[in-house]
């Protein structure tokens, strides 16, 4: 309990709101963003609440002097983001909610992160090498970009360090290296929460998300830049505000589970359209695993030294993203056989090696260089899985309505979990292919019956309505599936490679509850 008194605390709010006059950048933004970091972590573990506000209020002249300005000028929104959470801080530490002062602390580091990207967007546009490599500091500071991230930045950052020339030559490089990391940060936290729920470990879900939601941020405008004209695009803020709803939902961590899930899996369709890849299920597993691999190496570089961890977080974030790897990987082994056996098969191989490497915590250039190596059998089996048959788009559509139909029966006869497997089948393993070609003919109907299938639906067999409501709820999407297929183009199809082995799970989500409020989060 920390202690206090009315006088004090009203004098320490009026000095943390205090508005100073902003000075000159810092000679090193770096070390500036990591002081504001440390200063709010410091104040959450003080002993009294002078104390805490007294770190709140340093970390705040720290952005006011150094980055309130560049950012009201690239992305006010991200200003008043921080000022935003940084009121926010100040009332949980008057109320004690410390966890809450956690995951306020994460807007305004990732925010940070995001006008840093935009000023080091602006510089490389200017030509402004001071700026850049100013700006830069931030990035090595966070993302240790000289030691680990990409071979490709570092030799850019010698040849404008050499000739500030070269910095037009190496622009567009350096953009599309910083979005890439952007990318795999959204990702990893994304695997992260789903990870965290599968161990009930709720809070921890709901700081995952956060922090994916605030690197999205960053790499948001560059997809819908590319995106944004495609029939029924939401865009990645749009299912990064859906994961944002469902941990911060009062269901329990075993239905969150299968919706992050879905939302990881939508996640990857867009960066994988927006990066011009294959989106076919096939694709998008190679794609997954890939972005895994890269994780993998990034982590335990950080995780483990002369045999040693060094890092127990990020040695556990590393086990979580092989897991995930080898388990996309062994889904879809058949089908990356019958592309090519002895790819496969050396895919394999790497796996069993990176688990006995990061098992005994060995050398990490041993996991970067398997790491390389099953990134040049991937991109074999990508170019290999371009011939793929087509499956019609009304094949999924008569495939919903068998299963739909089939759920009727179920449901009617008692059984309510089988009824609502085959209505989530119905809308994951098919429906999720007939909403890019029917948005484009009428993206109305594609709206209706997402929801009345997917949320309605699902909801009244949750709630035990009567069967005759489940008929007829079933009967108006089919009725609305009728149509779907008179309207889609007669051969619209979507690439997708024909896999011949059954699918070995369902996967079942459950209803989404609204959003509860988490200050301004």
């Amino acid at each position: 309990m920390k202690n206090y008194n009315k006088s004090v605390l009203i004098g320490l709010l009026s000095l943390v709101l205090v508005t100073s006059v902003p000075i000159a950048f810092s000679s090193s933004l770096g070390d500036e963003w990591s002081s504001i970091k440390s200063s709010l972590s410091s104040g959450e573990k003080a002993d009294t609440l002078t104390e805490s506000l007294s770190y709140v209020n340093d970390a705040r002249l720290i952005y006011v002097n150094n980055f309130k300005l560049a950012s009201s000028e690239v992305d006010p929104e991200s200003d008043t983001l921080i000022e935003n959470a940084f009121d926010d801080i100040i009332k949980n530490h008057t109320e004690e909610d410390y966890e809450i002062a956690s995951l306020n602390r994460q807007i305004i580091d990732k925010t940070i992160l995001k006008i840093t990207y935009l000023k080091i967007e602006q510089a490389l546009d200017q030509k402004d090498t001071e700026s850049f490599f100013n700006w830069f500091t931030i990035m090595e500071k966070k993302f240790k970009i000289s030691e680990k991230e990409s071979a490709t930045i570092n030799h850019a950052l010698d040849e404008i360090n050499e000739s500030v020339d070269e910095i037009d030559e190496y622009s567009d490089v350096i953009k599309k290296e910083l979005l890439g990391i952007f990318k795999l940060k959204t990702l990893e936290e994304l695997d992260e929460a789903i990870e965290a729920v599968s161990e009930n470990n709720i809070f921890e879900a709901k700081e995952k998300v956060i922090e994916g939601f605030y690197y999205a941020r960053t790499l948001s405008p560059a997809i819908d830049a590319r995106l944004d004209t495609t029939p029924g695009y939401e865009g990645l803020m749009h299912e990064m505000e859906e994961a944002m709803e469902i941990v911060n939902s009062d269901i329990s961590g075993v239905e969150m589970k299968p919706q992050l899930e879905h939302v990881l899996h939508e996640v990857e369709i867009l960066i994988s359209e927006y990066e011009g890849q294959d989106t076919s299920s096939l694709g998008l597993a190679l794609s997954g695993i890939e972005s895994r691999l890269n994780l993998i190496e990034a982590e335990y570089s950080n995780a483990v030294k002369n045999g040693e961890i060094i890092d127990q977080e990020e040695y556990d974030e590393a086990i979580v993203f092989l897991s995930k790897a080898i388990e996309i990987f062994n889904e879809n082994k058949q089908s990356f056989m019958e592309l090519s056996g002895s790819d496969t098969s050396s895919l394999e191989k790497n796996f069993d090696e990176l688990n006995q490497i990061v098992t005994s915590k060995d050398n990490p250039n041993q996991v970067s260089i398997l790491v390389g190596k099953s990134i040049n059998v991937i991109s074999t089996l990508e170019d290999l899985a371009g011939g793929s048959d087509q499956i019609d788009t009304i094949e999924y559509i008569i495939e919903i309505e068998r299963l739909l139909n089939q759920a009727k029966d179920e449901y009617r006869s008692g059984n309510t979990q089988l009824a609502f497997d085959l209505v989530s089948e119905a809308y994951l393993e098919n429906y999720e292919f007939v909403e890019a070609p029917l948005g484009e003919v009428d993206h109305d109907l594609m709206e209706k019956i997402e929801v009345d299938m997917r949320e309605e639906l699902r909801s009244m067999i949750q709630s035990n309505a009567s069967p005759d409501i489940i008929d007829d709820q079933i009967d108006m999407i089919l009725v609305d599936l009728s149509e779907a297929k008179t309207v889609v183009p007669e051969f619209g199809s979507i690439a997708l490679l024909v896999l011949l082995v059954a699918i070995t799970s369902i996967i079942v989500l459950s209803r989404k509850s609204s959003l509860l409020p988490l200050n301004r989060i």
